[in-house]
């Protein structure tokens, strides 16, 4: 488990910039990971040490009122003195994982993907602007949208969170 250490503090880094924070949640979660590996078989570890950095981040902000920053890729989102609320943190990590996993998808699908989800082109205008069918488009799409539930999925989290 230890070799998905930097990974999980990247992870952690990414939405609490503060490194004191990010090392003492990275270490309780492997000592959680610990206590639970002895008592029970974990089958995905990766997605388990996610599942307990996630719940470690949200626990702590709610204790912490000093944390007034979360850090989000490029933004930054400055909160009042009081507790930043958890479904603000979920949906923040909610964003980076699905940025994340659009980042994995194969050019032409991620392509597909973008057009239509986020620049909201129907698949008519995507399939002019790539030089594609209709029903290549479509494809596209779908085998995009499947890999990215696959990668949430694989990251530890319910999609029905």
């Amino acid at each position: 488990m230890l070799h998905y250490y930097k990974e999980i503090e990247r992870f952690v880094h990414k939405i609490i910039g503060n490194k004191e924070y990010v090392t003492d949640i990275v270490q309780e979660t492997y000592l959680k990971a610990l206590e639970t590996n002895s008592k029970t078989s974990i089958n995905n570890k990766r997605a388990f040490l996610y599942k307990i950095a996630k719940n470690l981040v949200i626990d702590t902000v709610r204790k912490e009122k000093n944390i007034k920053k979360i850090v989000f890729e490029e933004e930054k989102y400055v909160t009042p003195n009081e507790e930043f609320p958890e479904e603000q943190i979920l949906e923040l990590v909610k964003q980076n994982m699905i940025k994340e996993a659009i980042e994995t998808l194969p050019s032409r699908s991620k392509q597909a993907f973008v057009l239509h989800f986020i620049k909201g082109l129907d698949t008519q205008q995507i399939s002019k602007s790539m030089g594609i069918s209709v029903n290549a488009t479509q494809k596209h799409i779908s085998r995009a949208t499947l890999k990215i539930k696959e990668y949430i999925t694989f990251q530890g989290w319910d999609l029905n969170e």
